[in-house]
């Protein structure tokens, strides 16, 4: 698919975006980025998906993405797996391991956040959300306030 088409594309289906939101995913696709969840840990990544997860692989189905290794999409996560959006995958040797699809605009407001909180929500909690979209995005946001002000409320005791 030429730019322009994948610019239209994504124009259509990502309203909620500006035009230069959508030319950096359109971008990011192209040239095959990556982002690390936490910039001291490189045990995970965001890397943008380039299929739906359709082919059943070891407990998941694998996509194709801008990861540099194959994808394996956990079974909860694989049904929101679309070209566009954004997989947080773990390291597992020779694969990559995603339980979590993120919406291309959420996204952009995650990678504002704080990354430790971020790494906790979604690396370290064993039951990560299958899909952060503009709905979920609100429930994982108010846990990362409360696990904030827990921690800050420990310190302040400790």
């Amino acid at each position: 698919m030429h730019y322009r088409e994948m610019r239209d594309h994504f124009t259509k289906i990502i309203s909620s975006c500006s035009p230069q939101e959508i030319d950096d995913l359109v971008s990011a696709i192209r040239s095959n980025k990556y982002w690390k969840v936490h910039s001291e840990k490189n045990d995970a990544i965001y890397v943008v998906a380039l299929t739906q997860a359709r082919i059943p692989f070891k407990e998941g189905f694998k996509a194709k993405s801008t990861a540099s290794k194959t994808v394996v999409v956990g079974q909860k996560a694989a049904r929101f797996c679309r070209r566009g959006r954004i997989l947080v995958v773990k390291d597992q040797g020779k694969t990559f391991i995603s339980n979590t699809v993120i919406e291309w605009p959420i996204f952009l407001r995650l990678i504002r956040k704080n990354q430790n909180h971020v790494y906790k929500s979604l690396i370290e909690n064993p039951n990560p959300p299958p899909l952060l979209n503009s709905r979920t995005f609100r429930g994982v946001l108010k846990r990362m306030h409360m696990s904030i002000q827990l921690a800050d409320h420990s310190n302040e005791t400790g």
